[in-house]
């Protein structure tokens, strides 16, 4: 009986005397080359920057000046706009090329982003990235360790990659409130989390209770922890300027002298004035601070503007000439009130630069022009312009919710997307009665 055989992978034909194998024609044929990171430092951990501070020392001089404040803030309030929505797209009803964006009901998906308050741990993960291009979640399993349970955002500042094993993977990020104080790894001061590998995921059991995931935003030339684009102000000293020109202005407004008016005096009004044996010394001398008192009163308080001062002059009758009474000049103040502020103004513009927000954004005037915050409709086509350039950078944000969708084995036609922020609502009643929308990531 010529009855064919079929065990797993493998079927036997005895009819042909063949054995027929299934082979996976979408199994990788190789896999990618890499290279080890160069890291000769004692610790566990590879060090994130020279002093292993690097984040820290961005936060000091970040923390110092307003303008980065801010503008960093923007981004990423218009990165995350109104949250995070996951949603099944479909085609187009009504005869456009827009797809009809449906907000998924699934309760096992509505249960976790409710349980992990996503939309309010995802602005931290957003604002690590904007701040050093890199980011961190923790994962936590369920007991049977098939599913993701709980999802946390890590502070970036004190998380530490740990060195490349021998297939050149980072098998751990190292998590410290302390590396200011060069901690040793006790599991204490230093906790450690294996990072997440997929040659570990069989589909049905994940062997680490909890695990981390990398998250960031690609530099070159970086095998462990990648570099901001705006940092190239803090190497060009334009950081260190902004900061430094109101601490040199608050030096110079602390320690300077301001005397506003010089007061001649004849040496000998005084004697003349209250002589002797009128006046004892005593007496002379209370008059004289009576007389100082009377003028201090009378110049100061804007009041006192524009009075008119009489003073005598006094014949001298060997040289036949008069000689000057009182005499009061004003001094003008030689300290310039607008030293540095052009410096200043182009420091706070190259870090808008680099950054890459629009000065209106934050309430500033363009480069050059007049102080101002800029017109409605040039701020809102600056924010269009800022959105639409959020692109690459929300598909990195967004690739933790994928990652847990395809682990948590969630349908894959779900998508994740950010609701933009509508700055056009008041169009309608805008003279041209105009309804152009450009906003098309809303669902």
């Amino acid at each position: 009986m010529n009855k064919i055989i079929i065990e797993g992978n493998y079927a036997i034909l005895p009819g042909a005397k063949a054995i027929v194998s299934e082979t996976k024609v979408i199994a990788d044929a190789a896999k990618p080359i890499s290279s080890p990171a160069y890291d000769l430092s004692p610790s566990e951990w590879s060090r994130w920057g020279d002093s292993n501070l690097f984040p820290q020392e961005v936060l000091l001089d970040i923390n110092k000046n307003s303008v980065a404040l801010r503008a960093l803030d923007k981004r990423k309030r218009v990165h995350f706009g109104r949250g995070i929505v996951a949603y099944r797209e479909s085609p187009a009803t009504d005869g456009t090329s827009t797809p009809v964006r449906t907000p998924v009901t699934d309760p096992e998906i509505l249960e976790f982003m409710r349980l992990n308050q996503v939309n309010l741990i995802w602005p931290d993960l957003i604002m690590g990235l904007e701040t050093f291009a890199n980011g961190w979640i923790e994962f936590i399993m369920n007991k049977g360790r098939n599913r993701i349970n709980r999802v946390f955002v890590k502070d970036p500042a004190y998380c530490r990659l740990g060195k490349m094993d021998a297939s050149n993977k980072i098998p751990s990020v190292y998590y410290s409130a302390q590396w200011e104080m060069s901690p040793s790894f006790d599991r204490v001061k230093v906790a450690m989390l294996p990072m997440y590998d997929a040659a570990k995921n069989t589909g049905t059991i994940y062997p680490d209770p909890q695990f981390a995931m990398h998250v960031y935003y690609r530099s070159f030339n970086k095998s462990f922890y990648h570099l901001p684009l705006w940092n190239a102000v803090r190497l060009n000293k334009w950081m260190y300027i902004a900061n430094s020109v109101p601490t040199l202005k608050a030096a110079i407004m602390k320690n300077q002298m301001i005397i506003k008016y010089h007061i001649t005096i004849p040496d000998d009004y005084f004697t003349k004035r209250y002589p002797s044996p009128d006046y004892t010394k005593e007496q002379c001398e209370a008059k004289r601070l009576e007389v100082l008192a009377d003028m201090d009163a009378f110049l100061a308080d804007v009041e006192n503007s524009g009075k008119a001062f009489i003073s005598w002059s006094f014949l001298n009758k060997v040289k036949q000439d008069y000689l000057t009474g009182w005499k009061i000049e004003v001094i003008q103040n030689k300290l310039d009130n607008t030293a540095y502020l052009p410096d200043s103004q182009a420091a706070n513009s190259e870090i808008l630069f680099a950054i890459g927000v629009d000065p209106c954004l934050i309430g500033a005037g363009n480069p050059g022009e007049a102080i101002g915050a800029g017109s409605g409709s040039d701020k809102r086509e600056a924010y269009w312009m800022l959105n639409s350039d959020m692109g690459t950078d929300r598909a990195v944000s967004l690739a933790p919710l994928y990652f847990i969708r395809d682990f948590n084995k969630w349908d894959p036609t779900i998508q994740f997307d950010y609701v933009t922020v509508d700055t056009s609502q008041t169009q309608d009643q805008h003279p041209t009665k105009t309804t152009k929308r450009i906003d098309q990531n809303q669902p």
